[in-house]
């Protein structure tokens, strides 16, 4: 998480040089209300789409989808996972342009289907172990855990737009933000014949909580966005 943090750090700072403000052109004078944008973006959250409406010189809106989704390995003390991290939102945000130019201040809801699923892993013995119980494999049978956030999620961030052709209808930005996707929804299941064993149910209910322990730290998900758009 430092390390995450660290690299956000040296984003922000990266960026407020790339997209330092530049003395207005005669376009850039130009109420901003009414224009529409529409472009593409790449982030922490997938990629996607965006359309922006400009309300005026001060204030816009915009919405993004995002879409993606990886391979990860997990572990607690007792259980490795082959897990998919699958990343599927939907962001809306109203944008304040305190000085009129390309700096902005964001806040937003996220529509939030982004979840873990996977299967865990015998050992090369065949043998899982909840709650520091060893269990053989067919005890266990199969054991799939699934990890999902809040549905709605707060986002809030700040960005920067800087027109990259003298018309100044297409746009580079960048975007850094924080959503609130809230504790963990953890749910482990197993196929195996202790599936309805209450005293084995009690161990794997061990290992959910510590992998809702696991996660607690991630309540804040990072969001670095970087895209282009064009202006109609």
């Amino acid at each position: 998480m430092k390390k995450m943090i660290l690299s956000m750090a040296l984003v922000l700072v990266t960026s407020s040089v790339v997209f330092a403000e530049e003395p207005p052109t005669a376009t850039a004078k130009e109420s901003n209300a009414g224009n529409i944008t529409v472009g593409a973006r790449i982030t922490t959250l997938g990629v996607g789409p965006e359309i922006s409406l400009g309300l005026s010189d001060y204030f816009s809106t915009r919405v993004a989808m995002h879409w993606g989704s990886f391979d990860i390995d997990g572990e607690t003390d007792d259980v490795e996972y082959d897990l998919e991290f699958e990343l599927i939102s939907g962001l809306a945000t109203i944008e304040w342009f305190p000085w009129a130019g390309g700096f902005h201040i964001d806040a937003g809801l996220l529509a939030n289907g982004n979840n873990f699923s996977g299967e865990g892993k015998p050992t090369a013995t065949g043998t899982f172990t909840f709650n520091d119980v060893t269990y053989d494999a067919t005890e266990a049978g199969t054991v799939k855990a699934e990890v999902d956030y809040d549905s709605v999620a707060p986002y809030v961030g700040v960005g920067w737009d800087k027109p990259i052709n003298n018309d100044g209808d297409i746009t580079i930005f960048a975007n850094l933000g924080v959503v609130f996707q809230g504790t963990p929804d953890v749910s482990i299941t197993t196929s195996g014949t202790l599936a309805n064993d209450p005293d084995f149910q009690a161990d794997v209910a061990a290992e959910r909580k510590e992998i809702e322990d696991d996660l607690d730290n991630y309540e804040m998900y990072p969001v670095i966005a970087l895209g282009l758009t064009y202006r109609f």
